[in-house]
């Protein structure tokens, strides 16, 4: 294998130790799997996928027996797919797996790792700054923890508009993704309000426009609509709490929800 795949950023920030090599291998087979799941050509997706052995192909048979069940998924001979097909789809998922890394290069922000831990914390030292430390790691762990858990429901919308789920079961995962960034924006408020740009905190040198866009796509929205969701989440850090806080709030509610909803409606409609 090419050191250089196992050197790319989008591997390294996936291995569970960026030192050991089965690490980063292990990280570069999640990645590509992840591109072979979405590869951008429709017609060759599934040859593709053969390919490198994963469904309609099998992992662990040879090279042959994989050319053969890509050359049948794309209705090709195996030898017209060997010479003309299989080096465009090793090309396409090589810049592919460039621009991810790409992405991952020109964004500085990333999430902090984390390691087993091999026994119980130490008891911390009567020390206000070792109670700093600490206090702003919760704090910054509350942040990325919420990135995820709105990605997670942004995620679950994608995956229903594209199955064309119920209008109403889209609304009611709308409303919740609505909450979860609600949550985000009110910890990257508290956070900065804690850790003001000009101190050590790791994120001063990142709007929280910026973290907001790593957790996914949203609808745009006003500075007083985010001001409204960001202050209702701060006091209502329930989904039951919220929703009933934002009950009133018609006009907000329908420029979150109609772009999930008219999304939907163009995915059904799709040939």
């Amino acid at each position: 294998m090419d050191p250089a795949l196992l050197s790319l950023r989008a591997v390294l920030v996936r291995a569970a130790d960026p030192a050991d090599a089965a690490s980063r291998t292990a990280a570069l087979n999640t990645v590509l799997r992840a591109l072979l799941a979405r590869f951008d050509d429709a017609r060759y997706a599934d040859a593709a996928r053969a390919l490198f052995g994963l469904p309609p192909g099998k992992a662990g048979t040879t090279l042959t027996r994989r050319r053969e069940a890509a050359a049948l998924a794309c209705g090709h001979d195996v030898d017209h797919f060997r010479k003309r097909v299989e080096p465009r789809l090793v090309e396409r998922l090589a810049w592919m797996l460039w621009q991810y890394s790409e992405h991952f290069r020109l964004t500085p922000i990333v999430a902090p790792r984390l390691s087993r831990a091999a026994t119980a914390m130490p008891s911390l030292p009567a020390d206000v700054f070792a109670w700093e430390l600490t206090d702003h790691e919760a704090q910054l762990s509350r942040v990325w923890a919420s990135v995820y858990a709105l990605r997670a429901e942004l995620l679950t919308l994608d995956r229903m508009a594209a199955m064309s789920a119920d209008r109403q079961e889209v609304a009611r995962q709308a409303i919740t993704a609505a909450w979860r960034y609600g949550v985000l924006r009110a910890d990257i408020a508290d956070y900065l309000d804690a850790y003001p740009p000009g101190g050590f905190g790791a994120l001063t040198e990142v709007t929280p426009e910026r973290l907001t866009a790593l957790a996914g796509w949203t609808p745009e929205l006003g500075a007083e609509d985010i001001d409204m969701l960001t202050r209702t989440a701060r006091t209502h850090r329930d989904r039951v709490g919220f929703v009933a806080a934002m009950r009133t709030e018609v006009a907000l509610g329908n420029a979150w929800l109609d772009p999930w909803l008219d999304r939907r409606t163009t995915d059904k409609e799709a040939p």
